[in-house]
């Protein structure tokens, strides 16, 4: 397994568990985003992007299980993912897959592409 296969991995377990300090740890401070809940504009450095995982986790329950990751470049993978997204009271929103190319930097998360999915 690739180191950046490693980072995205971990990346992934944190998600599930929400747990902001974990993700910040593994992205890139010049990051950039898009906006997976308003589909606004991405949000660019460390802390809008925090700022976004946090709303995220105060407003729904995503649950991301990578099914497929392959290597696009010596700084991007490409994974398909299954997404399960919950209201907070346990309704489920949606149960789907993505496809989905993050980018790195540094061996840290510097950007994600949403190919086709969400």
């Amino acid at each position: 397994m690739s180191t950046l296969q490693t980072v995205l991995e971990e990346a992934y377990d944190a998600f599930n568990r929400r747990d902001l300090a974990a993700i910040r740890s593994l992205m890139h401070p010049n990051v950039v985003w898009p906006d997976t809940l308003d589909s606004g504009a991405p949000y660019v450095g460390l802390e809008a992007v925090m700022g976004q995982f946090a709303r995220i986790f105060a407003t729904i329950v995503p649950n991301i299980a990578l099914i497929r990751v392959t290597a696009e470049s010596d700084d991007a993978l490409t994974v398909e993912s299954q997404y399960s997204v919950e209201s907070p009271d346990g309704h489920v929103w949606t149960d789907t897959r993505a496809t989905l190319t993050y980018h790195f930097r540094d061996g840290r998360l510097s950007g994600l592409t949403i190919v086709g999915g969400l």
